[in-house]
């Protein structure tokens, strides 16, 4: 046994090879990446594909022309007074519902009040409906006005009513309680817009806000710097270990005999297409050896001793086998290149499941 086996055979059975590691990590990463990559892909052929009006959050909506204010207006000197503690920032003259309205900006915050009797302002359900209305164009009847206790992603003064169109697409009005505002128009179709963009900008937490430099972007982004990474690495070390090769450089098939032997050491068969690793070349033709990973080095199922000079064991020999398995020279055949040479079955299984015709 070489000098290097008996390296490998000491470390064998106390912990996963860092290679075997980073395969694990790579393998997760690139399944988190290439989802979010499928996503963005399917999400910008819809958004490429799918005619911009049949997403459009308004086609009911309308501007509402104001009127000018029939009522004389209030002085606000006393107003002013009351709130100028606060730092006021703007007064503005607006109207709800062809009444003029007073807009006064703190540095706290914004408060509205009717400018006819500077009354705060406040809106009952019929008003609701009747600011609605006027925003909306459709042939819907408008449903009464339901006060959200959700939190909304609008900028809302205060507390936001919605109220349903029987139209449709289903429209929803969202109105701004505290100042009369119209916030959105929404429907079923923008709400399949609003999906594809909360999918394609990985927009899943309430708190991103519009920015799309968000904490997932930042992780995904990580991710997919370290599954680049761990690809290098990969890719270098299995070169490293024999296991991958320049397709020039690739050797031809072997010239020789390949013998197979029981456990008791009996004659079992002889190959001498020897190309690819020992599983492929055993298994040519028809399946012999059994394995539940295909040859991935994963299962253990394709274990076979080497009666002379084994190969230096990899990573997968270290994972899979115990140290005395590698003592006794037992490799995965899966592993290693195919040369002539003498190999023997190590489990009962194996012999049990050889074709009954070629024993």
């Amino acid at each position: 046994m070489s000098f290097s086996t008996l390296s490998h055979t000491s470390t064998a059975g106390s912990k996963l090879p860092i290679s075997l590691l980073l395969q694990t990590l790579h393998k997760w990463l690139g399944l988190i990446v290439g989802l979010q990559l499928l996503i963005w892909v399917v999400t910008g052929l819809a958004f490429n594909l799918i005619d911009e009006r049949f997403l459009d959050a308004n086609p009911y909506r309308t501007t509402h022309k104001t009127a000018s204010p029939a009522t004389a207006l209030a002085p606000t000197e006393n107003l002013l007074q009351q709130y100028q503690a606060e730092g006021i920032i703007e007064l503005k003259l607006t109207s709800v519902l062809e009444r003029a309205v007073y807009a006064l900006a703190t540095t706290q915050q914004t408060r509205w009040f009717w400018a006819d009797s500077l009354k705060p302002l406040s809106l009952n359900d019929a008003e609701i409906v009747a600011i609605a209305k006027q925003s909306y164009s459709g042939s819907g009847e408008l449903s009464a006005p339901q006060i959200l206790t959700r939190e909304t992603p609008f900028d809302a003064s205060g507390p936001v009513a919605m109220l349903t169109a029987a139209d449709e697409v289903g429209t929803r009005i969202y109105i701004d309680t505290a100042s009369g505002a119209v916030l959105a128009h929404q429907n079923r179709q923008s709400d399949l817009k609003d999906l594809l963009f909360m999918l394609h900008f990985m927009d899943y937490a309430p708190d991103n806000g519009i920015g799309f430099n968000h904490l997932l972007v930042q992780v995904v982004s990580i991710a997919a710097l370290f599954l680049g990474l761990s690809g290098i690495y990969i890719l270098g070390h299995k070169f490293h270990q024999g296991q991958l090769s320049l397709p020039f450089l690739r050797r031809t098939t072997a010239i020789g005999k390949l013998e197979l032997f029981t456990q008791d050491a009996q004659p079992l068969a002889e190959f001498t297409d020897l190309n690819g690793t020992y599983l492929e070349s055993i298994n040519r033709g028809r399946e012999r050896l059994r394995t539940q990973c295909g040859g991935g080095g994963r299962c253990g199922l394709c274990k076979l001793r080497f009666v002379e000079q084994p190969p230096s064991p990899n990573d997968y020999d270290l994972d899979k086998l115990t140290a005395t398995e590698l003592a006794q020279g037992i490799r995965l055949s899966c592993q290693h290149e195919a040369h002539p040479g003498k190999l023997e079955l190590v489990t009962k299984a194996q012999h049990r499941y050889w074709p009954q015709s070629e024993r």
